[in-house]
């Protein structure tokens, strides 16, 4: 690993040319589209599939004592949010990083709230009986989960800057807003799926468009490295 990059406090990894970093994102672009077509098509009956009503019905019945850790958890999939995390990068001298996360997030937010307009998915509570509401009552249509898709979108451009447990940190946390949804029964378990696919995807050609930081300069051709900080 050259000086210039631990300078930037990239991660530590093997050689990883640009050009593979631009075709395997354009990959997982490609595979969260389909996937939100797919959970598009599956969610638009007139009631929700049985498999997914005992998934709904297995989460929103969790203990009451979960509230505690996932409803704050979950705002991390907020507008507000978006903006936070923008702030943190910017404390943390990463202005790209910040300008990338604010990006993302918002523009995820706007993405779904147009393909709420494409597919008129309703609330639990307009398909299922004894929906456990817990907080305020969310209106307009549900799928795709908007919180999901503001944390997918930030983690997937902020995962290249971040090292292996930070990682961890923010795709668990990705997990855990998708599972509050359900739980605060705001979303049905496709509804968060479809969230996760947008702003995964929409992260992916982010990432594909403005570049990486690579893991390691090629000692080859360092023509076809991306360093960026």
């Amino acid at each position: 690993m050259t000086g210039q990059q631990r300078d930037a406090g990239l991660p530590r990894g093997p050689c990883v040319p640009a050009s593979v970093h631009r075709l395997r994102y354009a990959w997982l672009a490609a595979i969260s589209l389909l996937l939100l077509v797919v959970t598009a098509l599956w969610s638009m009956g007139d009631q929700p599939y049985a498999a997914e009503r005992r998934v709904f019905d297995l989460v929103n019945g969790l203990p009451e004592a979960l509230a505690y850790l996932l409803i704050p958890v979950m705002q991390a999939g907020s507008l507000a949010a978006v903006f936070a995390a923008g702030i943190l990068a910017l404390i943390a001298r990463r202005p790209r990083l910040a300008g990338l996360v604010v990006m993302a997030g918002g523009s995820a937010w706007v993405l779904a709230k147009l393909v709420k307009r494409v597919v008129e998915r309703g609330r639990p509570d307009e398909y299922l009986l004894d929906v456990v509401i817990r907080g305020a009552v969310q209106m307009g249509q549900g799928f795709p989960s908007g919180h999901a898709a503001v944390i997918a979108a930030m983690a997937t451009v902020a995962t290249p800057y971040l090292s292996r447990p930070g990682r961890l940190v923010v795709w668990t946390v990705v997990g855990l807003v998708a599972l509050a949804r359900v739980y605060t029964g705001a979303h049905l378990p496709l509804d968060v799926v479809a969230g996760v696919m947008v702003g995964w995807g929409f992260g992916c050609v982010v990432n594909l468009t403005l570049g990486t930081p690579a893991l390691a300069c090629c000692p080859r051709s360092r023509l076809d490295c991306t360093v960026l900080e």
